[in-house]
């Protein structure tokens, strides 16, 4: 069963993220392999912390949230974190609540 969330602007609402943007970078820097599960129905999905080397966040950290098959779900930006859709208006709360 698939979950499918309206629309939302670029950074809308708060998600209550258990770490800061900084304090996950770290950890997930640390700990490349964990499988996380989404909040909503529980998807599992891995987490890359990079540094963006192209685009209007060039040279900027950013957390990639992937599959378990490797596809790319959302990115999280450190000024879209704390947000429930990042700047692209995708929804990040199901994975940055998790990490």
């Amino acid at each position: 069963m698939s979950i499918v969330k309206p629309t939302r602007p670029p950074r809308h609402g708060t998600a209550a993220n258990p770490r800061s943007f900084t304090a996950a970078y770290t950890w997930v820097t640390r700990h490349p392999k964990l499988t996380y599960h989404t909040s909503g129905n529980g998807t599992p999905f891995r987490v890359t912390a990079q540094t963006a080397t192209r685009g209007r966040h060039r040279d900027e950290k950013v957390l990639i949230f992937r599959t378990l098959e490797g596809v790319e779900r959302a990115r999280a930006y450190q000024d879209c974190w704390g947000h429930k859709t990042n700047c692209n208006r995708t929804w990040i709360d199901c994975y940055t609540q998790q990490i």
